[in-house]
């Protein structure tokens, strides 16, 4: 998956103009776009940037009449087809809304085309986030357009001892598992460097302790 982010200030575009007669104010919110090559077949990807209510018509310009969606429920997936502007049907074929893609859930978008097509996401940075990580995996992907190492400060995965990633690779996972700062292996128990997350991908989070976990995230300027 390749990605190519473009975050302007909004104060710059949205300027909220004089509230008084003694204080000008502007908003503090962050817009841009990424975008984000999808391969025929399926592409593990997350939505990074807030988009009205986060429905996928609203977040996937890319959609095309069978190009579909799975999305992790928490014990498996949950599939949709997509036919048209507000047609979507379930795994059973039933007529369903199109579902929401909030900041932080992966999901894998299912290209059913002949060839690639590259989605535009535009919307808002969000200032700060937090996804739940239950015991076991959970599909999920930076709330935040960040592209880093997933040690990385920026990212603050609550990485402890035994909890560990998938990535998609295009055809099947690489697993990582965390040992400590700066130790993992990979899922031959050989030593790596910790894998670069890319902006917008989608990735299990393997919590590996006995209770919850939650990943919170906040914008930083670094």
């Amino acid at each position: 998956m390749r990605t190519k982010t473009l975050l302007v200030a909004a104060a710059a575009l949205l300027a909220a103009g004089v509230v008084t007669s003694e204080a000008q104010v502007y908003s503090q919110n962050i817009v841009g776009y990424v975008n984000t090559v999808l391969p025929v077949g399926n592409t593990a990807i997350s939505n990074p940037l807030l988009t009205g209510t986060n429905g996928a018509e609203q977040v996937l310009t890319s959609l095309q009449g069978g190009d579909g969606l799975l999305v992790w429920n928490g014990a498996g997936y949950s599939g949709y087809t997509y036919f048209g502007p507000g047609s979507w049907v379930d795994q059973n074929g039933n007529p369903v809304a199109a579902p929401t893609l909030t900041q932080g859930a992966g999901f894998f978008y299912q290209n059913g085309q002949a060839s690639a097509e590259t989605n535009t996401f535009v919307g808002t940075v969000l200032s700060t986030n937090t996804v739940a990580l239950p015991v076991g995996n959970t599909l999920v992907g930076s709330s935040i357009p960040y592209a880093a190492a997933a040690d990385s400060t920026n990212f603050t995965l609550p990485l402890q001892g035994g909890d560990g990633l998938l990535l998609w690779t295009g055809s099947g996972y690489a697993g990582y598992t965390y040992f400590g700062p700066g130790s993992w292996v990979d899922q031959n128990g050989n030593p790596v460097a910790a894998p670069t997350i890319g902006v917008g991908a989608g990735f299990f989070y393997q919590n590996g302790q006995a209770t919850a976990e939650s990943w919170t995230e906040s914008l930083t300027t670094q």
